[in-house]
């Protein structure tokens, strides 16, 4: 676990060795430097000889992440001494050392950090080898068996195998296409539901409970959909391969304790915003662990300048600024000493490469603006003024938020915002909808489905814009199917009835929520939609 106290003790015993560590991560960034220009080994040994001092502290302050990134390095650098280190390895070296040092600014700041924070790092190392990569919580430290009531098993017709892996793989196939967050989640976790009912009263319900509020986690805005995170949602789409091969014999097994870490990892990251969340942070004792959310900028500006060399950055490029506001002041008090253009023109090409260099390429942008109507003989000095001012405010504007990021303005009244507000309202009102129909099968109380036949008509009208008439018609026969076979009764629907109702829904809240990426597997899921449609015309027509 990564807690506040252990934090804080980690900085008191930074504080009091820092100069040491500093020294040695700014001799070893030297002799890489060194490296690079004249290829001489000897600079090689001495790199080496600074990471095992760094490793030898590290292991005194129990820093394990730090420590195994010095192991790394040594182990890998040590095997190109004969024959001298490659481009890419001098790259993935050159990280470490900055990342390691950013990482202890960060504790000494009270910045949030993990040690897995690290891990992507020392992947990278371990790459040059052809070593597998680490899991992202091989770090966490945790009782991964703590005592917890387990519920009763359910009794009911057998698990539909084959139907629960086809919406995990669609899933699956939305999060490995890029296909937004929402629309995959929310399928991967009604599959997930599903298993974790079946498993219970058998070992492995404990993992099913814990893989379908890992998943859960992966929903929350904070979550970054990693590749080694959908790898680990594939690993569940293999185990439930093998349930429908055994036919769910496999229940009977307790999972491996490397995927059990891994999906807890994801819990103790997640912020409690469910039942089960809470429940499982409190049962592990994970309450207090560091969330993704607080790591997210950490992560963001691990590979960014450190503090000292941003606000190096920006005091330069202000004198520069200055200077030139000064030039424009003196020119308008009094032309006599008027600057030429040319003077103008040098100062703002001197503004924009520097701009250009770290990757502030709006502001760049607008200084070339500048330059160009300079040089068409436009030369307004409230208009100069007014870019300059711009400019002026960018560069304080990344002091502020320590990063060297451009911000994006999109211009709201586009046709494309419109289909963006059409999607999130429609997916809104399609979660209501499945929330409304769970609250009606704990209750029997149709107060709560009262409200379920407008939302999906509602939701058919709005997809009119998007000239979609097959969804149109599968939302009017849900609706159809409501008040028909719900609301107007006297008769409880089955139960099977209801769930295939809500896998239809889920499957075109799928389909919203990818609607711009026609890779992400849309089409499937309308498929879908409509088989659970199928399934339940058969059903309401037979009875």
């Amino acid at each position: 676990m990564t807690t506040g106290s252990e934090l804080s003790q980690f900085a008191a015993s930074l504080h009091v060795v820092r100069g040491e560590i500093d020294h040695a991560l700014d001799h070893a960034a030297v002799q890489l430097d060194n490296y690079s220009g004249d290829g001489d080994l000897e600079n090689l040994r001495a790199f080496l000889e600074e990471i095992r001092q760094l490793r030898g502290t590290f292991k005194m302050m129990d820093f394990r992440a730090g420590e195994r990134l010095c192991e790394e390095l040594t182990e890998t650098v040590r095997r190109t001494l004969n024959e001298g280190m490659s481009p890419s390895l001098l790259d993935v070296c050159t990280q470490a050392i900055i990342y390691i040092k950013r990482y202890i600014e960060f504790v000494l700041s009270g910045q949030a950090v993990a040690p897995s924070l690290l891990v992507p790092t020392i992947n990278l190392v371990r790459r040059e080898r052809q070593e597998k990569p680490l899991p992202e919580g091989y770090f966490f430290v945790n009782n991964l068996r703590p005592k917890v009531e387990a519920p009763a098993a359910v009794a009911g017709k057998p698990l539909a195998f084959r139907k629960v892996r086809q919406m995990v793989q669609l899933g699956l196939l939305g999060m490995i296409r890029s296909a937004g967050r929402h629309g995959p989640v929310q399928v991967l976790v009604r599959a997930l539901s599903r298993v974790e009912v079946a498993s219970r009263g058998t070992p492995s319900w404990s993992f099913w409970d814990l893989a379908l509020n890992a998943v859960t986690a992966l929903g929350q805005e904070s979550f970054e959909l990693t590749p080694q995170r959908i790898v680990l949602v594939g690993q569940l789409d293999r185990m439930i391969r093998k349930l429908q091969e055994t036919s769910g014999q496999s229940l009977q097994q307790k999972a491996p304790d490397w995927l059990l870490k891994e999906l807890l990892y994801l819990v103790a990251l997640a912020e409690p915003e469910t039942d089960g969340l809470k429940a499982l942070q409190a049962s592990y004792h994970i309450q207090g662990h560091v969330t993704e959310r607080a790591l997210a900028r950490s992560r963001q500006n691990l590979g960014g300048p450190d503090q000292s060399a941003l606000l190096s950055f920006a005091r330069a490029l202000q004198d520069e600024i200055d200077a030139l506001k000064d030039l424009i002041d003196r020119s308008q008090r009094n032309p006599d000493f008027a600057t030429t253009t040319e003077d103008l023109i040098e100062r703002m090409e001197r503004i924009s490469d520097t701009l250009l260099m770290v990757d502030m390429n709006e502001s760049s942008m607008r200084a070339d603006a500048v330059i160009r109507h300079l040089r068409e003989g436009n030369s307004e000095i409230n208009l100069l003024a007014d870019d300059i001012i711009r400019i002026e405010q960018d560069v304080h504007a990344l002091t502020q938020s320590n990063r060297l990021l451009d911000e994006k303005l999109v211009d709201p009244v586009t046709l494309r915002e419109a289909t963006i507000s059409v999607i999130a309202e429609s997916v809104s009102a399609l979660i209501m909808v499945k929330r409304s129909v769970a609250s009606y099968v704990d209750t029997n109380d149709k107060l709560h489905v009262k409200n379920v036949s407008k939302s999906l008509h509602d939701v058919s009208g709005a997809v009119v814009f998007l000239e979609k008439p097959e969804l149109r018609e599968l939302l009017l026969d849900l609706e159809d199917f409501m008040v028909r076979n719900v609301v107007e009764t006297h008769t409880t629907p089955l139960e099977k009835d209801l769930d295939a109702f809500a896998d239809a829904v889920t499957a075109i809240e799928y389909y919203m929520d990818t609607y711009d990426n026609p890779s992400a597997g849309g089409r499937d899921a309308l498929k879908m939609a409509e088989e659970s449609m199928a399934q339940l015309r058969e059903g309401y027509a037979a009875g």
